[in-house]
């Protein structure tokens, strides 16, 4: 005997709230308690929306990157919910006091939006296009821009200049192996010469 409409609506929805609570890194059982079913039926609503999202997919994604589009559609979700909240019109409530009593005063202000959801918006957009690698890859050159060098003597060259300058200056390189190679510069090099004595200076 098949389902009625309305059962699987309910299983719909249920799914729904299990897909999103293990996406957010909740476990089965915390899962199962959340919304008052048995684990064996979270297990169930799993293998289920596993099988939705994979048939959902244009491409034949592995399970892991299915699973990271699925986290991403979630966060632009809540962040497109957050931005149209944040453009809801704010209450105020003022209160005074007059006399021995006092007086609630409501003002509405409006808000133009927190432009921080926006940016979660574009890091999710960005994150799923990378995964779905809908951008052109970068691209290093084979040679220096002007293309007279190979590119790997330009950027030891390059790496060069900028160990001289740490050396001169207050300059700060954040790498690691230039660092390591300046180190092992100053160990190489010989000691300095003695201070000439009075005799030698006349």
């Amino acid at each position: 005997m098949g389902r009625t409409p309305q059962e699987e609506l309910k299983i719909q929805h249920r799914r729904q709230q299990v897909a999103e609570r293990y996406l957010q890194g909740w476990t089965q059982s915390a899962i199962a308690g959340d919304l008052v079913v048995s684990q064996a039926t979270v297990s169930s609503d799993l293998k289920a929306i596993r099988k939705e999202w994979r048939a959902s997919q244009i491409r034949d994604f592995d399970e892991a990157v299915q699973l990271e589009l699925s986290k991403l559609q979630l966060l632009e979700r809540e962040a497109w919910s957050g931005w149209q909240r944040s453009q809801e019109p704010a209450e105020i409530t003022r209160v005074t006091q007059e006399g021995e009593g006092r007086k609630a005063e409501k003002t509405v202000r409006k808000q133009i939006g927190d432009p921080r959801f926006l940016e979660l918006v574009h890091r999710a957009i960005t994150a799923r296009r990378a995964l779905l690698g809908l951008d052109a890859p970068t691209r290093i050159a084979p040679t220096s821009s002007d293309g007279d060098e190979s590119y790997h003597a330009y950027a030891m060259q390059e790496l060069s200049k900028l160990a001289e300058q740490a050396r001169e200056g207050p300059t700060v390189i954040d790498a690691r192996v230039v660092e390591q190679q300046l180190r092992r510069q100053d160990d190489d090099s010989p000691p300095p010469p003695p201070p000439l004595s009075e005799t030698e200076l006349s």
